[in-house]
Formats: structure tokens, sequence, C-alpha cells
């Protein structure tokens, strides 16, 4: 079929295939890192430590020799075999917004069902989130919650989850998650 030819249209995969494959025809087998813009790093750096779990592993921009490189101030910190990159914005301008009711860009944390049940109720305790929600014709559990930049963040898992513990999101009485929802200012949340 040639490129032109293609249509889309739902694909559904059998529970638990989540894994069953791993190969690419390019080679390519995981995210390395991904990089988001922020305009205030020490917030964000706290807030992956702190929320996240995460390790630093690079810092640059700092110090005297950096700055006269013109280095902009960058991170890398460990989450699990992923490193988020963010970069403080030269401009101060960034494209994420609090506002902003797309669910993408978003990323997404991989984890068994029981961290996902420990990450809700640990998160759930100190900043908003939405969920555990199941999804239509995936296997995958998933709860969402913003950095306080407004970043989009979900913890998701792809094991067996209890029915009991996940709301379908779209079903009635459901709805979609709002990003607007999970608006925050940690670590200044009242008390």
């Amino acid at each position: 079929m040639s490129k032109q030819e293609a249509t889309l249209e739902n694909v559904y995969s059998p529970i638990g295939h989540r894994d069953v494959r791993k190969d690419n025809a390019f080679g390519l087998n995981r995210i390395d890192h991904f990089a988001l813009p922020t305009r205030n790093i020490a917030l964000m750096e706290r807030f992956i430590r702190e929320l996240l779990g995460g390790e630093p592993y690079y810092y640059a921009g700092f110090d005297e020799v950096d700055r006269k490189m013109g280095r902009s101030h960058h991170i890398f910190i460990r989450v699990g075999d992923v490193l988020m990159q963010c970069t403080e914005t030269d401009d101060g301008s960034m494209i994420i917004r609090k506002d902003d009711p797309n669910i993408a860009p978003h990323i997404a944390f991989k984890v068994s069902a029981d961290d996902l049940t420990r990450n809700f109720e640990r998160l759930s305790e100190v900043i908003p989130v939405a969920g555990p929600f199941r999804h239509r014709g995936v296997d995958v559990v998933s709860f969402y919650f913003m950095s306080p930049e407004g970043h989009k963040l979900e913890i998701c898992t792809w094991e067996p989850y209890p029915e009991e513990k996940a709301r379908m999101m779209g079903a009635p009485d459901v709805g979609i998650m709002k990003w607007a929802d999970l608006v925050h200012d940690w670590p200044n949340q009242p008390e």
C-alpha cells in the first residue's frame, strides 16, 4: 500500500501485548531523554527530585566558564531509566501554559499496578491529580498531574488493575479529564 492509499482507523491490540515486542526497523528501542523548557529551573529541579524521585545526573550553565560560553542553565535528572532535561529559557518565554487544554504534549512514566496506586495516593496528598482512568480499547490505566509551570505528566500501568479502582475516561458521570483542574502552585499550596 502506498503512503497515499493509507487510511487511519482504530487499531486494538490484545490485552497484555504492550511489552511483547520491542524491535524497530531502525533500531530505535526507547526514549533516552526528553527536554522541557522552564522559566524557573530551581523549582523544576526540586519538583522532579521531590515528587518524581529524580536523581541529579548532569547540570550545566551554572559556573563562570559556562556563563562566558553563553550556555543556558540546563539539567538532566534521571527518573527510572529516562533522563529529564530541563532548560531555562533565555528570554523567559515558553510554549507550556497552565491554561492549555490539550492532552499533548505530555510525558508518561510506566509503573507497576501497585506503584500506580502508591504514586496516586502519594501525589494526591500534595498536588491535584486526575484518575486513575481506564482508556477505551487499550489495557492501560493512568492518572494525570502537572508541574508547577504546567508541564503535563502521566503515570500509567499496563498490568492488570482492579476494576473498582479506575473509572473509564469519557464514561457518563466521569467525562474527560480537564487539565485546568490540575493547576497548582506547588510547593506553595495552602495547608
